[in-house]
């Protein structure tokens, strides 16, 4: 398909987490093929100042709830006025479960194509699943265990494509041949800052404090690891609901001296760069995109299987990988990587190797032709709401 296409990004996060990058990610890459892309964001929202700083068209919507009328009526407004120009009929690629129903609301009568994008592996209610995903024109799913729940939650096969996500490799802090020396600054900073010894053992993660990314299994974890590896310590970088119980579960399990909780971070590379392994504890996870972060920084990996994380990581090959919420596993696979310097080189070679297969012109690409199998479909069957 050698037609323009205009695509109007659709996500009402008030954070700027790993879906609101992989949507900045998408435009980027599209906009580099020559295709129109407008973030649709709420004032004022971290994505709406990154989408600004990169350049990109931005819609505000109120987003009042996930249903609302008015986001979908200012919304449909400003596809109605793109009229014959769009060439192709214009994509609704809706980011986020509540903006997909801001889109079939806004979609209603109208020429165009809704793409509607899964992250999270628990399977969405009945309604959802119907209205939200079945009825979509083209469903992304980021890992081949959410694509198996939408199949679970009865979406037709034919519309469901899996895309993983990505990273954007030229948001990458270090050059070629530079990285030993980001990483001793990177380090020395963070030794500094937070008063721990450079020449120590760190572990870290950078996750949402939230209870599907279980930051209390890490803390277990983490209390084990120090009965045998006591020198260790823990770097959490990232904020949530959860935050306070996290650090208060470090308390009561006597390691707070050792597991930092050192809040959000806008440089995750400086974080990575400094790390001697990276841990992930989640419970559950579409896919798990700050894996290929940690990849991209040439990080051995201790993550938990849930989900779609098994897209990212082969245990053995580039990581090590054991059953979610059982923390003596995640202490004993993290405990192994301390003590086997040759095994933490081997996993963190390979993992860096495999960070091309997620880069984000191959994303681009396969959602290119997610949104062009959808518009053709359209074309020929004429129905613009299901």
């Amino acid at each position: 398909m050698e037609n323009r296409l205009t695509v109007f990004h659709l996500d009402d996060g008030k954070e700027l987490r790993g879906g609101q990058r992989q949507l900045l990610y998408l435009a980027k890459e599209l906009s580099r093929l020559g295709h129109a892309n407008t973030v649709v964001c709420r004032a004022g929202s971290p994505l709406h100042k990154a989408a600004e700083r990169k350049g990109f068209p931005v819609l505000t919507l109120p987003y009042f709830f996930e249903w609302d009328p008015v986001s979908a009526l200012l919304l449909r407004r400003a596809v109605k006025n793109l009229g014959a120009a769009a060439g192709s009929p214009p994509v609704l690629h809706s980011h986020t479960s509540h903006t997909a129903a801001i889109s079939w609301l806004a979609s209603a009568g109208l020429d165009c194509v809704r793409v509607a994008h899964r992250r999270v592996d628990f399977i969405p209610g009945a309604f959802t699943a119907r209205f939200k995903y079945a009825k979509a024109h083209s469903v992304i799913a980021i890992s081949d265990a959410v694509k198996e729940i939408l199949l679970k939650a009865d979406v037709p096969e034919e519309k469901v494509a899996v895309v993983n996500s990505t990273i954007d490799l030229d948001e990458t802090p270090w050059k070629p041949g530079e990285f030993p020396a980001y990483r001793a600054a990177a380090r020395q900073a963070l030794a500094a800052e937070l008063d721990i010894p450079a020449e120590a053992f760190w572990a870290g993660s950078l996750i949402a404090l939230v209870p599907h990314k279980d930051p209390e299994n890490m803390v277990r974890a983490a209390a084990l690891v120090l009965k045998d590896a006591p020198e260790t310590f823990f770097l959490i970088a990232g904020e949530g609901p959860l935050a306070e119980k996290t650090a208060h579960l470090a308390r009561m399990l006597k390691i707070q001296d050792r597991f930092k909780l050192i809040g959000y971070r806008s440089d995750p590379y400086k974080i990575l760069a400094a790390l001697d392994m990276f841990v992930l504890s989640s419970a559950e996870e579409g896919m798990g995109s700050v894996l290929v972060e940690a990849m991209n920084a040439g990080l051995p990996i201790v993550a938990t299987t849930a989900g779609g994380i098994g897209d990212v990581i082969e245990n053995g090959a580039n990581g090590l990988t054991v059953a979610p919420r059982d923390h003596g596993a995640l202490a004993a696979a993290q405990l192994r990587l301390i003590a086997d310097n040759e095994l933490r080189e081997r996993l963190a070679g390979e993992a860096h190797r495999r960070r091309e297969d997620f880069s984000s012109p191959r994303m681009a690409a396969l959602t290119l032709k997610c949104y062009e199998t959808a518009i053709e479909n359209f074309k020929r069957n004429r129905h613009p709401l299901e």
